[in-house]
């Protein structure tokens, strides 16, 4: 016990900041499988959804900055990029419903030896969503894809000065899902039946640890005898007290994997996409949740860069956004953090044949609707 305790704490305590993605998903009683994940990052995005049309010609990265894989996009699809890299997504769906996020593994995500990168097959990290989403149409199209077709190099993401590790949640619009990762530069592939991903430890390890919460439940525990003493439950959610409610990815993991198998589905995708933003709410990270003592910071790097100096307290994970892909009617449904509408795209009302990548920004600003205007006499009622 103190063993497998002091992994927990060491985990927690030196993983780096930038780790608190939570991805999940809920099918509808209509059956519309819908994906759902919220964007932590210990560096602020700035994203705004990416369209990316059939045709365009694309080049990866090899080793030593040089070109890499080259492939023209068979699928159009849409993301949410990053303003450091605009034509990066972190996380996307394509035309054919398979859908793509991008999550942390810091300590664990070694890639493929780049010594022996053939530059013709090479892509960065960064570039593994967008390679799937532009040529794979399932599940088993992207895992044959990145087993035979291209070369996951370790190579340093230039603008953040390190190799980005990072693990993938790959799902079609079968509901199939399946997790992704390069651990000792070797491919790692999981069957993901929770259809759930958070970030370190690695997904097997995750899911080993969901064995230690099998026997919480939604369901209020009724009143139990002790002897001569019988404890009452006054309250609410008597059946879940045990559940890990911090911040750290194995606690998000579990809350993630019970959350989204107890929610009850809605009767329609719509419904079921508004059920999931609500699950999404308890992962909401606010701004000062969580801090990091670094050295000489900025509100820009919020404690993600390496820097020198004398330490600071710095605000670093806060959720930038949360995304839901409705990869059965084809939609996706973007929040942000200032912006708290949902705001969405349906790819059936994209040409994914018009040339040309294009952006649509992002509602980022904090504007309440005043209703004060629409008081309206209240409706007499019936003696």
């Amino acid at each position: 016990m103190k063993t497998i305790l002091s992994l927990l704490l060491s985990i927690i305590l030196t993983t780096p900041s930038a780790l608190a993605c939570t991805a999940f998903q809920i099918k509808s009683n209509d059956g519309a499988q819908i994906y759902f994940r919220s964007m932590e990052f210990g560096y602020p995005f700035n994203s705004k959804i990416l369209i990316v049309p059939r045709g365009t010609e694309c080049t990866g990265t090899a080793p030593g900055g040089k070109p890499g894989k080259k492939w023209a996009v068979k699928y159009g699809y849409i993301g949410l990029n990053v303003d450091v890299l605009p034509t990066a997504v972190a996380d996307g769906q394509n035309e054919k419903g398979l859908a793509v996020g991008m999550l942390y593994l810091p300590g664990y995500a070694q890639y493929q030896d780049p010594g022996a990168a053939p530059a013709d097959e090479s892509l960065g990290s960064w570039e593994v969503p967008n390679y799937l989403l532009a040529n794979c149409s399932t599940v088993d199209e992207a895992v044959a894809a990145l087993k035979n077709d291209v070369y996951v190099a370790q190579q340093e993401f230039v603008p953040f000065k390190e190799v980005l590790p990072v693990h993938w949640w790959i799902g079609d619009a079968s509901g199939k899902v399946m997790v992704v990762e390069y651990i000792d530069g070797k491919l790692k592939v999981y069957d993901a039946p929770l259809g759930t991903l958070t970030n370190s430890p690695p997904y097997e390890w995750q899911t080993i640890n969901v064995g230690n919460y099998v026997d919480l439940s939604p369901v209020n525990v009724p009143e139990r005898t002790l002897g001569a003493f019988t404890s009452v439950n006054y309250g609410q959610g008597s059946g879940a007290i045990g559940l890990p409610g911090d911040l750290s990815p194995p606690s998000r993991f579990i809350r993630a994997a019970l959350f989204s198998h107890w929610a009850t589905p809605g009767a329609t995708a719509n419904d079921t996409v508004n059920l999931g933003f609500h699950v999404l709410n308890t992962f909401d990270i606010f701004n000062g949740a969580i801090q990091s003592n670094s050295a000489d910071q900025t509100a820009n790097t919020k404690g993600f860069l390496t820097s020198s100096g004398q330490p600071k307290l710095v605000n670093t994970d806060t959720t930038e956004w949360t995304v839901a892909h409705d990869r059965t009617n084809l939609k996706t449904y973007v929040r942000t953090y200032n912006g708290l509408e949902i705001q969405t795209v349906d790819l059936k009302g994209i040409d994914f044949g018009q040339p040309g990548v294009r952006v649509i920004g992002l509602q980022n600003d904090f504007v309440p609707v005043d209703i004060t205007s629409k008081a309206k006499p209240l409706a007499a009622t019936a003696d």
